[in-house]
């Protein structure tokens, strides 16, 4: 008697679980799946998101419309607020989010209203790997050329806190390059326009934007690519020296990693806004992992002359975690750099 209650116990949970699984396989079909991104279109945020668009749906049962939608301001901050504390959270919404904003939450800074380990996070597809390129014109064809500048030299920035700045921030506060940081660009493609056109000097776009969007010109060297700010050197380039080889003292390596390393390994995550039912966060993160192998997918990235550098939901999760614990004196330190100078 128990044998046969425990199995038809047993049979109607697995009756119930594959209805749901059912359920939530069909949430999909016809729907509009939005992927939001918090810069204008033609930046390495926007491209990726679009490329993303175009593959992810065919791996999500049902079959969605993706489109990108861009919600431009303050870095990425607007959109970043606006997906964690103003969108519903039903699965229909992913956002690309610039992850450099996430270690001016950390330091505690007013207006950034998200926290980023409540996001739930999808994936990312590849890291920010931002590098500091100029226009040939501006005279800085080199990282010592720039370092020796007799006058500050114009970069773009987005928005204190934000990764791009940051970068200019830590190229000038802690490793001394003089630098007049401009601020106030709706996204790294701005920056690059106003440097073509001789408005700034150069700035801190990612390497896949440059490479893809800038190639004629780096090829006639009319682009010039002087620093990178990643751990180790890119494999495109192993001749350009990394930020954190000007750093002189121990403090100044380890402001370069807190600042600039760590938050490029959450720099371009896709999220989920917090309170996302699960059954819809797993189908995403599977169509997510699925569309990382598709050959088509990795067809066009090669392509585009894109870098994939796939990272999982779980693995994005615990590195916010780990990025949280910032020694306290070193974290005043990072803020004065990042926000009162």
């Amino acid at each position: 008697m128990k044998r046969s209650i425990l199995f038809v116990s047993l049979l109607i949970i697995a009756l119930v679980l594959s209805w749901s699984h059912e359920a939530s396989a069909q949430f999909y079909k016809g729907k509009t799946l939005r992927i939001t991104v918090g810069f204008s279109a033609g930046g390495g945020f926007d491209l990726w998101a679009r490329l993303v668009s175009r593959h992810l749906g065919k791996h999500i049962p049902g079959n969605p419309t993706i489109v990108v939608e861009n919600i431009t301001g303050a870095g990425g901050l607007i959109q970043t607020n606006q997906l964690f504390k103003a969108t519903k959270p039903d699965g229909l919404t992913i956002g690309h989010i610039n992850g450099g904003l996430i270690l001016g939450q950390m330091l505690g800074q007013p207006g950034y209203d998200f926290d980023p380990q409540k996001f739930i996070y999808i994936g990312a597809a590849n890291k920010e790997n931002a590098v500091f390129v100029f226009s040939a014109k501006s005279g800085i064809t080199s990282a010592e050329k720039w370092r020796t500048s007799p006058t500050p030299v114009k970069v773009g920035g987005l928005v204190p806190g934000n990764f791009v700045d940051n970068m200019g921030r830590i190229a000038k506060y802690v490793l001394g390059f003089p630098t007049q940081i401009v601020t106030g660009y709706k996204g790294t493609a701005d920056i690059l326009i106003a440097t073509d056109s001789g408005e700034l000097a150069g700035g801190p776009p990612s390497w896949d934007n440059v490479k893809t969007t800038r190639k004629k010109a780096l090829e006639a060297g009319d682009m010039v690519v002087v620093l990178q700010g990643t751990a180790k050197p890119l494999k495109e380039l192993p001749k350009v020296p990394r930020m954190i080889e000007y750093a002189k003292t121990e403090e100044q390596k380890k402001l370069v990693e807190v600042a600039i390393h760590y938050p490029n390994d959450y720099s371009r995550p896709f999220a989920c806004p917090p309170g996302t039912p699960k059954d819809r966060v797993d189908i995403l993160k599977k169509a997510w992992q699925d569309m990382i192998a598709d050959k088509e997918f990795l067809a066009e990235i090669e392509k585009m002359n894109l870098t994939l550098d796939p990272t999982t939901g779980e693995e994005l999760t615990t590195a916010v975690a780990n990025s949280v614990k910032i020694d306290p004196a070193l974290k005043a330190k990072l803020k004065d750099i990042i926000f009162k100078n």
